[in-house]
């Protein structure tokens, strides 16, 4: 891995993730990391309190118009792609949300959940400025109106995300154990209220659609995601361990200059890749007999992309969606954009290869891949 933070990262400062929390939860995110910031991040930070600060009434006036309101929506059976990160559940997410009968967070909406319903316009013309055009780690198209994770939303209403340990990336692994692993009552339930929250918010916008939903995250709290929704409908898809890894430290290379507020070192971040990765499968294989198995449904990265369609339609079959020829053609015209997209080349010593086999063998051996 090699993690480093440049003079540009210090000063790249429109289109961080944080932009579209409310003060308080700025305050407590600082306050809970001892207001730990790297003098050259400080700008940074200023700049985005400020936007924060500006926002104030606009996040005032849609909670006093629309609270209400949200608090009565019943979100109807969600859809929740699962998989580690890096694993494809982006590139699924994208193609699910050509079809009509789904909604889903669109970019402007996670990144400013306290106002979009009030200036979502406003909102979505700053970000279609701000984002680049294509993600940095991997190439996939960006925009304000694509689908985004809610981790990111949930950072922005509460600390009970995993996106809080991209700011703080020095505690990465605690706010991994606290909001995936749940290994405090609170902090769950915070995040249940929290996710509920956001997700009756979406859902008041859109009606009676379904929203498909995607945060890696999600594979290590099947639990407390049937506790708030019984009869939500799952996608798994899984990669190669291999190359999970090895995407996974790119990831890190790119996203954290972008958000952090602080520097981590190498050895943090690959400790923190071989830890989260192992425990939150070891989640997913006890927690995922709790699913009713008419509503799981899995398939590898491999066997997806080299037969996206048929993978879909076995998919929509298995989960009781019906009128799959009535989107097919959509799906196929969305693939059309990827047809020169190429995955990223990595290579893999024999050393590390080793070490993530044995650190790993449980998942390798549970997702049926072979040590070769």
């Amino acid at each position: 891995m090699n993690l480093k933070f440049t003079t540009s990262d210090y000063l790249k400062i429109n289109s961080h993730a944080a932009f579209g929390s409310s003060l308080r939860n700025w305050y407590r995110l600082h306050r809970d990391n001892k207001f730990d910031i790297d003098p050259r991040f400080i700008p940074k930070a200023l700049f985005i309190t400020f936007n924060i600060l500006s926002s104030a009434p606009v996040r005032i006036y849609e909670r006093m118009k629309y609270d209400k309101k949200i608090k009565e929506v019943k979100v109807k059976q969600p859809l929740f792609i699962l998989g580690y990160y890096r694993s494809g559940t982006t590139f699924l997410h994208y193609l699910l949300s050509k079809d009509p009968r789904f909604a889903f967070c669109a970019t402007y909406e996670v990144m400013m959940p306290h106002i979009f319903l009030s200036s979502g316009k406003f909102s979505k013309s700053i970000l279609t400025a701000a984002l680049p055009a294509n993600r940095p780690m991997d190439n996939l198209k960006m925009g304000a109106d694509l689908p985004k994770e809610e981790e990111f939303a949930l950072a922005s209403i509460g600390l009970e995300s995993l996106a809080a340990g991209y700011f703080f990336p020095k505690r990465l692994q605690e706010y991994f154990d606290k909001y995936v692993l749940f290994n405090n009552p609170k902090s769950e339930a915070n995040w249940k209220n929290n996710l509920d929250y956001f997700l009756k918010k979406v859902s008041y916008k859109y009606g009676d659609k379904p929203l498909v939903i995607k945060s890696p995250a999600n594979t290590g709290r099947i639990k407390q995601i049937l506790d708030l929704y019984p009869d939500a409908k799952f996608i798994h898809i899984h990669r190669n361990p291999y190359q999970v890894y090895l995407s996974n430290e790119r990831l890190y290379e790119k996203i954290l200059p972008m958000l952090a507020f602080h520097k981590v070192d190498n050895k943090t971040v690959e400790e923190f890749i071989f830890n989260s990765y192992a425990a939150t499968y070891r989640n997913y294989f006890e927690q995922k007999s709790l699913i009713k198995p008419e509503n799981l449904f899995e398939f590898s990265y491999s066997d997806f992309t080299s037969n996206p369609v048929d993978n879909l339609r076995n998919a929509y079959q298995h989960l009781g969606y019906d009128g799959f020829e009535n989107t097919e053609q959509l799906f196929r015209e969305e693939l059309a954009n990827y047809k020169n997209y190429e995955t990223n080349k990595f290579n893999l010593s024999p050393e590390l290869k080793q070490t993530i086999y044995k650190r790993w063998k449980p998942v390798f051996d549970g997702l049926g891949y072979s040590q070769d």
